[in-house]
């Protein structure tokens, strides 16, 4: 079975990263962000995007980032 560890999936019996298999490009994305955001950070920090927009700036600047690197353009 595959699981995501550490934004890499790998086999959950032998802890062998899977380079092979093709991974979305929405799932790279996801993966990349929650190494920085939980899911739970992120609702937060949409529903305080008017009270908060400086921390909302850098959550979305970093989200673009991981767009890019998901592409292969970093």
């Amino acid at each position: 079975m595959l699981i995501l560890k550490n934004g890499e999936y790998v086999l959950d019996n032998e802890e062998q990263v899977i380079s092979e298999i093709e991974i979305p490009y929405e799932e790279k994305v996801v993966s990349l962000i929650r190494q920085r955001y939980s899911l739970d950070e992120e609702l937060a920090i949409q529903r305080q995007r008017d009270t908060k927009p400086e921390e909302f700036n850098e959550y979305f600047a970093y989200c673009e980032v991981c767009k890019q690197r998901a592409k292969g353009e970093v």
